[in-house]
């Protein structure tokens, strides 16, 4: 086992949250710790291998457990900071250059061209010159006497000021452990680690002073890894040093930068709370693409927009098109196996839902392969580069709808701020579930509307056996209860009948949609898409409470 804690030694955390620079972040993120173990590690005049070592092996050793108290989070009050020395603007012009010369030699020597070499070799070697001279010219004593506004530009209380936040927490217990329960940590490791920690001197803001050690650590952590966690941490994997490499020689200290790291979903709910939990077929490492422009959606053309986004992945993606984006064999017919849902998700559940489409989730199977993951990641690559401006990290993507007009979506690359776009929202264990869309019944069960009690019975009663089925189809046991109901159980969801006709297609047989609440014996892990429009959106459900 490993155990690192850190104890902050002015009783609190100072560093902003990576969505939204007016919060504050708490817990400390596990990836904020090893960086802050790489910058120890390359503070010394001369890198010890054996730290360097130590440090590959702990960003394969996966999510920490995190032991945090509550923190409080202070009043966030914008103050105005001078600008660094003005004199030196022509210095940070020249340094910049520099900098990218580096960058076009690494990128030339990587291409292995001579005469590419020779010319980076020769820019760099001029923009180097020109950065000492624009040191010379701003450090050397002005030969003449020099005017008092020119010397007045130069004291602080003389430059412009820029608006600045420091978004602060004052925890509990001000101290923060990180658990890898299963880590092998040799006599050798233990050292190095020992040599960084003793080193570390602030986690965060430079005012976030801390004191490091390894520790012995027994105990419930209180935050500890789970896919449908509902707090986003960010974390470590392999190829994080080199990464945070490639990204020191880019930035060299002197732009503004996104740390390197995986997004990890978070719970603080114990583990043995979920330790016989039954699960979907369906994940819940989502690919989740906002709407950030177009026209607001209602609930109801949920089937239509994941329609038009299956076919925009089956354009942008490899050929053949892999059948976990088809939902078809090579030969046509459909598929026997779990594929690619397209999942709309809605603001629903709340007194102000309004039910509009808030984005969609690209939802894969949990058995889905590498090379099926793949394939689906790539096919969003690809229409991400068609789409992508300059200096653009996740481009807007355009989603035609026809008369509707064009969506515009955008990849959550970090997590969302907003619960209904967050997988968690969707998965987490429940007895209680209820239909946000409607279930697309794969048999007919009669009229569901009849007057007649007899006739009305024996459809409730088809209509429950089928979303039984419908149940076991996708690896969850039958619910203890099935109730068919009339009109969508959640604030801001529409009901059935406002639907359009499902399939929309000339000639297939249409489906009769029903809103449903399942009542399971023992919590089950979602997401729990139901019926013969499950990968289009419809029968979408949500953990309810009992009493919903």
């Amino acid at each position: 086992m490993l155990a690192i804690e850190v104890e902050l030694l002015t009783g609190r955390y100072v560093a902003t949250a990576y969505n939204d620079r007016s919060a504050a972040e708490w817990p400390p993120h596990p990836a904020r710790l090893f960086s802050a173990l790489v910058a120890t590690h390359f503070a010394e005049e001369t890198f010890a291998e054996e730290e360097r070592g130590v440090l590959e092996w702990l960003e394969q050793q996966g999510p920490p457990a995190v032991h945090a108290s509550d923190a409080t989070l202070r009043d966030v009050t914008t103050v105005f900071v001078p600008v660094n020395d003005v004199g030196m603007t022509n210095v940070d012009a020249e340094a910049e250059a520099v900098d990218e010369a580096r960058v076009a030699l690494v990128d030339a020597r990587e291409a292995g061209e001579k005469k590419a070499i020779k010319k980076a070799e020769t820019a760099l070697a001029k923009a180097e010159k020109r950065l000492a001279a624009a040191i010379a010219r701003s450090t050397a004593v002005p030969k003449g006497t020099a005017s008092a506004k020119a010397g007045a530009i130069v004291l602080p209380e003389g430059r412009v000021r820029q608006p600045r936040t420091f978004p602060s927490v004052t925890p509990v217990e001000p101290r923060v452990t990180y658990v890898w329960p299963s880590a092998d940590l040799t006599d050798s490791r233990r050292a190095a680690i020992d040599q960084l920690l003793a080193r570390l001197v602030r986690l965060g803001h430079s005012s976030s002073l801390v004191a490091a050690r390894l520790v012995e650590y027994v105990g419930e952590p209180r935050w500890r890894p789970s896919e449908d966690g509902g707090r986003i941490l960010r974390t470590v994997q392999t190829g994080q040093l080199e990464a945070l490499d490639r990204a020191y020689e880019q930035h060299r200290e002197t732009e503004p930068r996104v740390m390197p790291a995986r997004f990890t979903g978070y719970t603080d709910q114990p583990a043995a709370a979920h330790a016989d939990v039954t699960e979907s077929c369906f994940g819940s490492d989502w690919i989740v693409l906002r709407r950030v422009g177009g026209p607001s959606l209602p609930i109801t053309a949920a089937a239509g927009v994941a329609r038009t986004l299956r076919k925009a992945l089956m354009l942008h993606a490899s050929e053949p098109v892999p059948e976990v984006l088809t939902g078809h064999s090579s030969g046509g017919a459909p598929s026997t196996h779990d594929h690619l849902a397209v999942v709309p998700l809605p603001f629903v559940g709340h007194s102000k839902a309004s039910g509009a489409l808030l984005g969609v989730a690209l939802v894969l199977p949990r058995g889905a392969s590498s090379d099926e993951r793949l394939a689906v990641y790539r096919a969003v690559d690809q229409w991400e580069q068609i789409h992508r401006q300059e200096d653009e990290d996740t481009p807007r993507l355009p989603l035609t709808l026809g008369a509707a007009g064009v969506l515009e979506l955008e990849r959550v690359e970090w997590g969302s701020t907003q619960s209904s776009l967050r997988p968690a929202t969707w998965s987490a264990p429940a007895t209680t579930w209820l239909s946000v869309t409607p279930v697309a019944l794969d048999r007919n069960p009669g009229d569901l509307r009849s007057r007649e009690a007899d006739k009305l019975q024996r459809a409730l009663g088809e209509a429950r056996e089928t979303i039984a089925r419908a149940c076991q189809r996708i690896g969850l046991p039958a619910p203890a209860s099935i109730e068919i109901l009339p009109a969508a159980p959640l604030a801001g969801a529409a009901k059935a009948r406002q639907y359009p006709p499902f399939p929309e297609l000339q000639g297939r047989t249409r489906r009769v949609l029903t809103h449903v609440r399942l009542e399971f014996t023992h919590p089950v892990r979602g997401p729990i898409l139901l019926g013969a429009g499950r990968y289009l959106g419809l029968g979408l459900f949500r953990p309810g409470r009992a009493d919903d």
